[in-house]
């Protein structure tokens, strides 16, 4: 019999539940209705990119980071 401690694992409780995502829904939706136009011109853009086989190797977090950067250096001027 062993009597070294169980390894503890995750919460249940820490993760959040997919039904939480509703929460925002209404921003979410609000966000598009204001954004429509400019999201559907991106779809367009990217679709064509895709069709000329072209396309970003960028990982999402490293798309982040650009982002930050360039959020940060325009407050910063």
């Amino acid at each position: 019999m062993s009597t070294k401690a169980p390894k503890p694992t995750p919460s249940r409780i820490a993760i959040p539940a997919i039904e939480a995502d509703e929460l925002h829904q209404p921003e979410i939706d609000a966000f598009i209705a204001r954004n429509r136009d400019v999201l559907n011109e991106s779809l367009q853009r990217s679709y064509e990119e895709i069709a000329r086989g072209e396309h970003d190797t960028r990982t999402i977090e490293q798309i982040v980071t650009e982002g930050k950067q360039r959020h940060r250096a325009r407050r910063a001027s």
